[in-house]
C-alpha cells in the first residue's frame, strides 16, 4: 500500500503542473469563444469551423512531436544525456517539417470550405481565422518540443508558468485585435487568429532560455538515421492516433456546420467546456507517460503497472466530478458563453444545454482513453493503440454519430451520443491493452527490450 500511495503522490506532483499547463491552453480558447460570442452568431459559427481545421493540423503536429516525451523520459531514467539531446534535436527538426506541410494547407483552407458549400459570410470569416492562426504554427510546435522535454525530466513547473502567463497575453491580444483597441484595427474573428499566433510566439520565446542547452545545439548536427527512424516509429503512430481522435471532433464540427448556425455555435460552446475538463486527464496522461517511461529507463519493470494504473485512476476520478457538474448545472455553464440578447432568433442556448448533458456522460470514457494512451506511450506501444483508436473513434464513434445525426430526429444530440460510444470504446480497449502488457513486461525479456529506446536497450 505504501508503494501505491507513493505512486499516486508522484503522479500528482507531476500531473498537477502539467494539467494546469494544458488548462491554460484551453482557457485561451475559452477566452476566444467568450469574446467572439459577443459579436454575432455567424462569427462564433465561423470560428468553430475555422478552428476545427486549424486544430486538426495542429494536433497532427502535436502527435508527432509527442515522441519527444517517451524517448526523453526513458533516457532520463537511464541518465543518458546524449540520448536526451538527440531526441530534442530530432523533435526540433520534426516541428519544422510539420510547418512546411501544414502552413500551406491552412492557407488554402478556402478550397475545403468551398467544397463544403458553406455560406459566403461564414466562409470568409473562417478562412480569415485559419490563415491568421497559421502564422503562429511554427512557434506553437517549437514550444511543444521544449515543453515535452521539460515534462519528461520532471520539470513541468516552467511550462505551466509560461502557459498561465499566456492566458493574459492572449486575452489582451484578443481584446485589442478583435475590437480595435490601443490604436489597432478591429479585425473581428481574424483578430482572434492573430492573437493565437502572438501568444504562441510569446510562449516559445519565453521557454527558450529556460530549456535550451548547448548540447541540444550540438546535437542538431549529429542526429543519425537510427534516431530519426526511432523518432518516427514512435511519433507517426501517435500523430495518427491523435489525428483520428481529433478528426472525430473536427468532422463533428463540420457536420454541425451543415445543420445550421445555431447548432454550430452551440456545439462550439459545449466543445470548449468538454475540452477544458479534458485538459486535466490529458495532463495526468503526460505524467503517467513520464512515470512509465522513467521506470522503463531504470529497468524497473515492476514499477510500470502501478505508474499507469495511478494515472488512469486519477484521470477518471477527476472526470467523474466534471460529469456530475455538467449534468446538474448545464444552463449555468452555457450562460457563461452565450448572451441570448445578441441573437434572440437563434436557439443556441437551448441546443447547448442539451448537448452539454450528453458531454457530461462521456467524461469518464474520455478520461480513461487519454490516460491509458499516455501509459502505453511510456512503453513505446503506439501501433496497436492506433488501430484500436481508429476502430473506436471512426467506426464506432463517427459511424453512430453520422447515422444518429442525419438519419434520425436526434440531429445535434445524435452527434454527441456518437461521441459517447466512440470514446467509451477507446477507453475500455486501451486500458485493457495496458493491463495485459504491463503484466507481461515483468517476466518477458523480449518485450522488455522491445519497449525500450534502442540506444538504451543496446547499452
Amino acid at each position: 500500500m505504501a508503494s501505491w500511495r507513493q505512486e499516486f503522490k508522484e503522479t500528482l506532483v507531476l500531473g498537477v503542473p502539467m494539467a494546469f499547463a494544458q488548462i491554460s491552453q484551453i482557457l485561451m480558447n475559452t477566452t476566444d469563444v467568450a469574446l467572439v460570442g459577443r459579436l454575432r452568431g455567424e462569427a462564433l459559427a465561423a470560428m468553430a469551423v475555422g478552428q476545427a481545421t486549424y486544430g486538426m493540423l495542429l494536433s497532427l503536429g502535436i502527435g508527432l512531436i509527442a515522441a519527444v516525451g517517451p524517448l526523453v523520459s526513458q533516457a532520463h531514467g537511464a541518465k543518458n544525456e546524449r540520448a536526451i539531446a538527440r531526441a530534442v534535436a530530432v523533435g526540433t527538426f520534426a516541428s519544422l517539417l510539420c510547418c512546411l506541410v501544414f502552413c500551406p494547407l491552412l492557407y488554402r483552407v478556402d478550397l475545403l470550405f468551398d467544397w463544403l458549400e458553406y455560406p459566403p459570410e461564414m466562409r470568409k470569416l473562417a478562412v480569415g481565422y485559419a490563415r491568421a492562426a497559421a502564422l503562429g504554427l511554427p512557434f506553437a510546435f517549437f514550444f511543444l518540443v521544449q515543453k515535452n522535454y521539460l515534462d519528461s525530466i520532471s520539470r513541468p513547473k516552467w511550462p505551466m508558468v509560461v502557459a498561465l502567463t499566456g492566458i493574459l497575453v492572449n486575452g489582451l491580444a484578443d481584446y485589442a485585435l478583435m475590437f480595435g483597441r490601443f490604436g489597432l484595427p478591429a479585425l473581428g474573428v481574424t483578430g482572434t487568429g492573430l492573437a493565437t499566433s502572438a501568444v504562441n510566439l510569446f510562449m516559445a520565446l519565453a521557454l527558450l532560455p529556460i530549456c535550451w542547452k548547448a548540447d541540444f545545439t550540438k546535437a542538431l548536427w549529429e542526429t543519425t538515421k537510427r534516431e530519426w527512424r526511432e523518432f518516427m516509429e514512435v511519433g507517426l503512430p501517435i500523430a495518427g492516433s491523435i489525428g483520428l481522435e481529433v478528426g472525430l471532433f473536427v468532422i463533428g464540427a463540420l457536420m454541425m456546420g451543415k445543420l445550421g448556425n445555431s447548432e454550430a455555435a452551440a456545439h462550439q460552446i459545449v466543445l470548449v467546456c468538454a475540452a477544458t475538463t479534458f485538459m486535466v486527464p490529458l495532463g495526468i496522461s503526460f505524467a503517467g507517460s513520464t512515470r512509465v517511461g522513467q521506470a522503463v529507463g531504470r529497468r524497473d519493470f515492476d514499477g510500470v503497472r502501478p505508474a499507469g494504473i495511478a494515472a488512469m485512476a486519477t484521470g477518471c476520478g477527476f472526470m467523474m466530478l466534471t460529469a456530475i457538474i455538467f449534468t446538474l448545472f448545464p444552463s449555468t455553464i452555457v450562460d457563461l458563453f452565450w448572451d441570448p440578447s445578441v441573437e434572440k432568433t437563434l436557439k443556441v442556448q437551448a441546443y447547448a444545454i442539451e448537448m452539454l448533458i450528453l458531454a457530461g456522460i462521456f467524461q469518464i470514457g474520455d478520461g480513461l482513453q487519454v490516460t491509458a494512451n499516455g501509459a502505453l506511450r511510456g512503453i513505446k506501444d503506439v501501433k496497436i493503440p492506433l488501430l484500436l483508436g481508429g476502430l473506436s473513434y471512426w467506426v464506432v464513434g463517427l459511424g453512430s454519430a453520422t447515422y444518429l445525426t442525419f438519419y434520425t430526429s436526434l440531429r445535434h444530440e445524435g452527434l454527441w451520443i456518437g461521441f459517447v460510444f466512440g470514446l467509451t470504446a477507446a477507453g475500455v480497449s486501451l486500458a485493457t491493452r495496458f493491463l495485459i502488457l504491463s503484466s507481461r513486461l515483468r517476466v518477458d525479456p523480449e518485450l522488455q527490450k522491445r519497449v525500450s529506446v534502442e540506444a538504451l536497450a543496446e547499452g
